[in-house]
């Protein structure tokens, strides 16, 4: 008997598409957040998603029957963002990409800190090339920012700290500044999809986004503009970026 219903969700669990008799209403939605679908459903869904991200492939399926097997439901998990992970030192990899910015920190005065917790691993499996691009990346924004921004306004520290998160095999990296801040109404509108609208450090933080959910996590950003809190850190989360590759 072939599926009935296909339904095919991203590394984050949204819906990116759906055929047949349960397709109706699900776009735009994640796969957990749709209530009117079968529990069934949605806790293959959760489990699929866990083995997409400890896979090498990149997608999973799973065919889940319904009404005593009368109906057939075929689940798609696939890495939206092509994630190749591979052994790295979080320690080496951050002093090494971060070793010229540092440089140009310290020539206008503005200090840039590195801090890897004791308890990450040595070894963590993580699409090296991309991390790096990212955490490069916002520590150049932040420091372009800080350096055209008037001393009264601008702080002079950047600080990236790595740290273990409160999931097993999750690695989180922070970027937080005391530069001037990002406008609240700035920041809700950082990851929407708006075509003409998104540009520069924009599109960065949406490749960012791209990047940390093809890793089965997310980004965060938490901005102040207002004294004496002013600054912003973004926050990657990685999970499943240690044990076997």
């Amino acid at each position: 008997m072939n599926p009935s219903t296909q339904i095919v969700i991203g590394p984050d669990g949204a819906v990116l598409g759906a055929t047949g008799e349960l397709s109706a209403g699900l776009a735009h939605f994640r796969l957990e957040e749709c209530e009117a679908l079968p529990r069934e459903i949605r806790d293959a869904g959760k489990s699929l998603l866990v083995e997409l991200r400890s896979s090498r492939s990149h997608v999973v399926t799973r065919t889940v029957a319904l009404g005593g097997g009368d109906r057939l439901v075929e689940l798609v998990a696939l890495e939206a963002l092509a994630i190749r992970r591979a052994p790295a030192d979080v320690r080496q990899l951050l002093t090494s990409k971060l070793g010229v910015l540092a440089s140009q920190a310290a020539g206008s005065e503005i200090t840039l800190s590195i801090v890897v917790a004791d308890d990450v691993p040595a070894v963590v499996f993580v699409d090296v090339e991309k991390l790096a691009w990212s955490v490069t990346t916002l520590v150049g924004s932040a420091l372009r920012y800080m350096r055209s921004t008037p001393r009264r306004v601008s702080g002079r520290t950047i600080n990236v700290a790595a740290a273990v998160g409160p999931v097993p095999g999750e690695l989180m990296i922070e970027v937080k500044d005391d530069g001037p801040g990002i406008s609240s109404d700035t920041v809700t509108r950082l990851f929407k999809r708006d075509g003409l609208n998104v540009r520069g450090a924009g599109l960065a933080l949406l490749l960012m986004s791209d990047i940390c959910v093809a890793h089965g996590g997310a980004i965060d950003v938490r901005s102040s503009t207002e004294a004496p809190d002013h600054g912003t850190t973004v926050r990657l989360t990685l999970p499943s970026s240690w044990g076997s590759d």
